[in-house]
């Protein structure tokens, strides 16, 4: 998996697009509990970096260098937590999710903003970064497909 927008391709993407469908379409409405609000932060903090290389990646036609790996990671970070703990941040976040809800949904009715519950205890979910920069890393060190295996690509030698 080494071409442009491959990374949403991989298990552990598919695992947490997986996670949050079932999560915000079934769990959330049968328990929900601090575990079911903290599962889908959890699983969408690690999707996102991956989300944004992949379109970046698509857009340029190649696959992206260290620095956009740091920036997707960064740009997670910190819009999490201001989304989280930043409430103009956070009030635009929800009209603007509910803005592209309504867009998706063929601009009928109203726009409504969607609900982020505002917790300090969701950053606690950031250290999960780690594992989508290993997720990225490791996914951009693989041989190609039909390579020989001593064939490594190391994301140094990918343009920036």
């Amino acid at each position: 998996m080494n071409r442009p927008g491959d990374l949403l391709l991989s298990p552990w993407a598919l695992v947490s697009v997986a996670i949050i469908l079932i999560n915000d379409h079934v769990l959330k409405d049968a328990f929900g509990n601090t575990l079911t609000g903290k599962l889908s932060d959890i699983a969408g903090v690690f999707l996102f970096p991956l989300l944004l290389l992949s379109v970046l990646e698509v857009l340029r036609r190649s696959l992206v260098g260290r620095a956009a790996i740091a920036w997707s990671i960064a740009v997670t970070g910190i819009g999490f937590a201001a989304v989280k703990m930043v409430a103009p941040v956070g009030d635009a976040y929800e009209w603007v999710i509910g803005f592209l809800r309504w867009a998706a949904g063929g601009f009928r009715g109203d726009i409504l903003p969607i609900l982020v519950f505002r917790d300090p205890s969701d950053l606690w979910v950031l250290p999960i970064l780690f594992a989508s920069y290993l997720v990225i890393t490791h996914n951009r060190t693989r041989a190609p497909e039909g390579a020989p295996e001593h064939e490594k690509i190391s994301p140094a030698l990918h343009p920036r």
